[in-house]
């Protein structure tokens, strides 16, 4: 290039667009790079010339003016990106709730739990323990869990230990799960494969347990055996062509209990939405959860399914089978025990149940048993237990609850002056947040804004990152035609850096909302589950919905067309 400059300059035969490019260009380049691609002769050169006619004035004329309104265009744009960085850090601090609002939910939900403790007094502390250990004793213990837990026990370590490996853990803390492994054993009846009969009992089997409600949690997160009912319910999806957006996220093979424990809470809010899916597509389609997890069974049954997940029984047949002889010693040790009159059942409706008051008594060695007495000699802030329904003073009142022995006022509530309340006092203070609160309307949870001025000053930094975006989007049409004309880079120089930072601001935005709205579950539960946060209308900011603001640049444009004719088309 350097070349080709000097030949043209001792030539003389450049135009004076050339000349007022060349000028520009070398400019360009020492304000990017520091350097020059002319040298001290050549600029002089270039712009000691003079116009030897009138039509070379007006050419020289017409790129100068132009370039001039270049500069003001770029001086306004830098204006506009400047207020669009002030308003955006002027709302940093409601963007700071904003950010630790999820950590605000996890101290809403300690203290809540905090107030759910019952202050009682020491009279009182002694008359709900003792009501807690004569429930604990009422209940007893069921005999088909009895008889798993001395299955457990009778095991051995050793082969304990492979049962826990082989089943993830799962079967040594739920019977449920060696329960399915032996319905699906009984079902194979000594063969390596399903009869076509035997798919359909299991394919049921697998979608009843789809829709069982003994818990909070999506039933699709536990699995039947070794069956996933997660990756089930997705493959189903996938099969439909409905996308679901937990895919890259999903646990599969992994038994609930465990996955929970390794995991987290994330895991099972993937769940929730995996199971709200199933259900608008079960709805639309007139059909339930429970008829899809067996019809997409079925389908992976006749495929791969017990290849890919295979039951213990086809895993670790001997394991298994030394299970089942366990079990079934078990059962007869406690049968021979309660025949003898050294345990006591009870028949309960189709269950029966062990007392609790001859499992106190008994003097035999069975860990379960003295776990029973622990447990029952234990006050359990987490029993589960009610009042029975025929105590009135007292019904309906939780005996789970934590204790808290202390003085309290002729109302019965902790006494002002004590150190419980006053650190409540404390807390609730130093957790209160300015500018945002929680409203429950309809079943939905809403953040809000305290007032109608922070509401509208938030609303406010939100429209002008929309508006000076728009406007920069403008701008940057506007140098796009200016770089042709003057066959330079002026918008990657003076416009692309200023509307990368707008960007970049609009996603901090977003995601500084979308962090206070969808990561508030909480790790603290404490049975105080708290939902998910919703805005009453949208106050994300869309980029791809952003069209440039022409309106900002009109007179720009009327007037870079009026110097620069139709080079310029606007």
């Amino acid at each position: 290039m350097r070349k080709n400059i000097s030949s043209l300059l001792q030539k003389g035969n450049l135009t004076p667009k050339q000349r007022y490019l060349l000028i520009i260009q070398n400019d360009i380049a020492r304000a990017k790079t520091g350097k020059e691609i002319l040298t001290e002769a050549d600029i002089k050169g270039l712009e000691g010339w003079h116009a030897q006619t009138n039509e070379e004035a007006r050419e020289w004329n017409k790129y100068n003016e132009g370039w001039k309104l270049s500069g003001r265009a770029g001086i306004d744009a830098e204006f506009i990106y400047a207020e669009t960085k002030a308003e955006h850090f002027r709302r940093n601090i409601i963007s700071h709730e904003l950010i630790i609002y999820p950590i605000y939910r996890e101290y809403l939900n300690a203290l809540q739990a905090l107030k759910k403790i019952k202050v009682v007094d020491i009279n009182e502390a002694i008359a709900i323990t003792k009501k807690q250990r004569e429930q604990k004793l009422k209940d007893g213990g069921d005999f088909e869990y009895s008889v798993f837990e001395l299955a457990i026990e009778l095991l051995g370590d050793k082969d304990r230990a492979k049962l826990e490996e082989a089943t993830d853990e799962d079967a040594i803390f739920d019977e449920t799960r060696l329960d399915h492994e032996t319905k699906i054993a009984d079902l194979l009846a000594g063969k390596n494969e399903l009869t076509k009969e035997a798919k359909e009992k299991l394919a049921e089997l697998v979608g009843k347990h789809s829709t069982n409600n003994y818990t909070k949690y999506s039933q699709l997160y536990f699995d039947y055996a070794s069956i996933p009912l997660y990756e089930i319910a997705e493959r189903f999806l996938k099969d439909k062509g409905v996308k679901f957006s937990g895919d890259k996220d999903k646990v599969i093979g992994r038994a609930g209990r465990v996955a929970m424990k390794m995991a987290g809470r994330d895991i099972l809010d993937r769940a929730e939405k995996l199971k709200e899916i199933l259900e608008n597509y079960a709805r639309d389609n007139k059909t339930t959860i429970e008829a899809i997890i067996k019809e997409a069974c079925l389908k992976w049954l006749d495929e791969d399914l017990l290849k890919k997940h295979p039951p213990l029984v086809l895993r670790e047949k001997e394991l298994f089978n030394k299970w089942l002889k366990t079990k079934a010693e078990a059962r007869a040790t406690l049968q021979k025990l309660i025949d003898k009159g050294e345990l006591k059942a009870e028949e309960t409706g189709r269950d029966k149940t062990i007392t609790g008051e001859s499992l106190y008594r008994f003097k035999g060695d069975f860990k379960f048993i003295k776990e029973f007495k622990e447990r029952v000699d234990r006050y359990d802030a987490n029993a589960g237990l009610i009042y029975a329904d025929d105590d009135p003073e007292q019904k309906g009142d939780n005996l789970d609850q934590e204790l808290l022995i202390a003085e309290k006022d002729k109302d019965g509530k902790p006494a002002v002056i004590s150190i419980f309340n006053m650190s409540l006092r404390e807390i609730e203070g130093a957790t209160k947040l300015f500018y945002l609160k929680e409203v429950e309307k309809n079943g939905e949870t809403y953040l809000e804004f305290k007032s109608e001025e922070v509401e509208k000053a938030f609303k406010d930094t939100r429209q002008s990152l929309i508006n000076g975006y728009a406007k920069l989007l403008a701008f940057s049409e506007i140098f796009k035609k200016l770089d042709k004309i003057y066959e330079t880079d002026l918008t990657s120089f003076t416009i692309t850096p200023k509307i990368k930072q707008v960007s970049e601001f609009i996603d901090l935005h977003n995601d500084t909302l979308d962090y206070a709205l969808g990561n508030t579950t909480g790790r603290l539960d404490f049975g105080l589950y708290r939902k998910p946060l919703k805005t009453r209308e949208d106050l994300f900011i869309n980029k791809d919905r952003i069209a440039p603001d022409l309106n900002a640049t009109k007179e720009y444009s009327k007037k870079f067309y009026e110097i620069l004719g139709d080079e310029y088309k606007f």
